[in-house]
């Protein structure tokens, strides 16, 4: 029987797994926060972001609104878990010749499990705030600080929120990238979709096309 601990993972074919589960997250930092209270499951779209916490452990941070049912339901001890994605695309089985299959979904994604802990205290909250406005704010190439806010602003947020941090246990990520097929086959696949107008087309194939240069 296997055990519910080491079970709680993310599902991860070894052929997908994600060399740097970090980077995704780190990339794609707007993720999910789920939880569960009284049985009922809850999650929440959020910027969160990982930290080394004081004992050299990884912290992941983040901060929802106290009106959110959610954040009435955060507890200290209870169990996280937290969801990262990055690009995906359909990808049509027409496009394999060499290896023909059926159709399936390429992407990018990562999850965060570990052990929350709410954070009600005001300075706890402002720094966790600060540090969130900080690491977005570098993604943008910007500076804006928290002290530009206009004037009682902070102030007036404060109250509306509820942050939190959770204490990392396991880190997963995948990137499926057509990698169980002949180099053809990922040509045909990264050219169609090069061809294609759509955002998440181009990323998955710039992906595709890195993937060897990664090795």
């Amino acid at each position: 029987m296997t055990d519910i601990a080491s079970s709680w993972r993310m599902f991860v074919p070894q052929s997908y797994r994600a060399s740097d589960p970090e980077a995704i997250i780190s990339h794609h930092a707007f993720g999910q926060i789920v939880t569960a209270h009284n049985g009922m499951p809850y999650a929440t779209s959020v910027p969160m972001y990982l930290e080394d916490g004081p004992m050299g452990e990884r912290i992941l941070f983040g901060h929802m609104a106290r009106d959110n049912p959610q954040a009435a339901t955060l507890m200290s001890g209870m169990k996280a878990l937290a969801t990262f994605h990055g690009p995906n695309t359909y990808i049509s089985a027409s496009w394999y010749k060499d290896q023909p299959t059926v159709p399936t979904w390429n992407y990018v994604a990562a999850q965060v499990r570990g052990t929350l802990t709410p954070i009600d205290d005001d300075e706890k909250q402002l720094a966790i705030m600060r540090k969130t406005i900080d690491r977005s704010e570098a993604r943008t190439g910007t500076s804006w600080l928290m002290k530009d806010a206009p004037a009682g602003k902070i102030d007036s947020l404060l109250p509306r929120i509820r942050s939190f941090q959770i204490t990392v246990e396991r880190i997963d990520g995948v990137t499926k990238l057509s990698q169980k097929h002949p180099p053809a086959d990922r040509e045909r696949v990264i050219a169609a979709l090069e061809a294609l107008p759509g955002v998440a087309e181009a990323q998955i194939a710039a992906l595709m096309r890195n993937l060897g240069n990664e090795d």
